[in-house]
């Protein structure tokens, strides 16, 4: 009783935060006729922490305070098991730089979960270049790897699923230290990336190997209005202290990201080789979204559908691992197949600004060894939902 009144307690405090930023029309019998004013109030909310901007200043263009903030309940269960709990899931706080027209500075710090204490470590800390008459950028320094395949190419502030699938987060780097390049030309795109193999709570010691990225995109609509197919490489050179990078040599990713009016889908192939003892890994996604109401309660916002369906194998017994955060709480075991099913409401009331997220997926790892209770197979569900914002 005492951990649901808690609970209960947060996801008031959650919806009561929410209610702040929401007009008086969302409880209106009039429904969005007098809803006008509110984006302008989201901008001019937003547009605090832009604390300097004048684009004529030769040494200083803008100078802004950055953050995000992700906080959620979820509640998974598995049989007879069952595990709830709200957590602070993502909080980082720092500032943003414009400087000389050409380059960008920023500096993130992330909290834990408890804040308690409350400073974890860096989040990102890079000088970015961009060139001013061609679309080419580089980065240096510790960067968030954002850079193969469908869903790791998107920000957390930009996913559509509350979570990524399960093999993306087995196979992919979090932050990593290092060199970063990308550019377009015409309807082809590409990136390429080298970084040091090991990474700490601020920087690394460049005590590991190295990782190499190369990546092409190029439009291609298929049968959607626009589309762009992207094939992502990453290379790791598997030394013992490269904790930046899971233990896989190579990742092959081919995937193909399509807009029809309201109706995005993605379609993701995935594959890596183990390193040393671990297996290799082969893994499917299609996730789609469908936009099926706009300005509902007030002008500008959304509300969108979001589907998953995802697929992973192992090459040898026990290459999957059940996802740390929601799945082991309630069950346990090592299996060479894995399905996902994930279905997700989400209302964007200032696009991915501040919008709100709930989704249910049932998940089942086949092939495990259980010697506890002999089970070839283990299945449950994950609900989560929460608020998502950043500025």
């Amino acid at each position: 009783m005492k951990v649901w009144n808690c609970i209960g307690r947060k996801v008031l405090l959650t919806t009561c935060f929410m209610g702040c930023f929401m007009p008086s029309t969302l409880w209106s019998a009039e429904g969005n006729s007098d809803n006008g004013a509110a984006p302008e109030l989201f901008e001019s909310i937003w547009s605090a922490p832009k604390l300097y901007k004048n684009k004529d200043n030769p040494y200083i263009q803008e100078f802004s305070l950055v953050g995000r903030y992700h906080g959620q309940y979820w509640v998974s269960d598995s049989g007879d098991d069952r595990d709830d709990d709200w957590e602070n899931r993502r909080f980082y706080f720092g500032f943003n730089t414009k400087l000389f027209k050409q380059f960008t500075i920023e500096v993130q710090i992330s909290a834990n979960e408890d804040f308690d204490p409350f400073y974890k470590g860096l989040y990102d800390a890079y000088i970015k270049w961009q060139h001013p008459d061609t679309k080419f950028e580089m980065s240096v320094g510790r960067l968030d790897y954002v850079y193969t395949g469908m869903e790791r190419t998107t920000s957390s502030k930009k996913i559509t699923t509350i979570e990524r699938a399960l093999l993306v987060n087995q196979l992919m780097p979090g932050e990593v230290v290092g060199i970063y390049s990308k550019g377009k030309s015409g309807d082809l795109s590409y990136q390429a990336g080298l970084f040091n193999g090991s990474i700490e709570d601020e920087f690394t010691s460049f005590d590991g190997g190295f990782g190499a990225l190369i990546g092409l995109g190029y439009k291609v609509p298929l049968f959607y209005d626009t589309g762009t197919l992207h094939l992502d490489y990453l290379y790791n050179d598997g030394e013992e202290e490269n904790n930046a990078f899971k233990p896989y040599g190579n990742i092959l990713s081919l995937w193909h990201q399509g807009q029809i009016g309201p109706l995005g889908v993605g379609v993701d192939l995935t594959m890596g080789t183990g390193v040393d003892d671990q297996s290799d890994v082969f893994g499917l996604t299609i996730l789609p979204t469908y936009d099926f109401a706009r300005d509902l309660l007030i002008r500008g916002d959304k509300l969108q559908l979001a589907l998953r369906y995802h697929y992973a194998s192992s090459a040898d017994d026990h290459g999957l691992k059940l996802a740390k955060r929601y799945e082991q709480p309630v069950a346990s075991g090592e299996g060479d197949s894995y399905n996902s099913f994930y279905t997700g409401l989400n209302y964007y009331i200032y696009g991915n600004k501040l919008k709100l997220m709930a989704g249910l997926e049932y998940w089942d790892m086949d092939n495990i060894e259980d010697t506890d209770t002999d089970k070839n197979s283990v299945d449950g569900w994950t609900f989560i939902t929460g608020v998502r914002l950043y500025f």
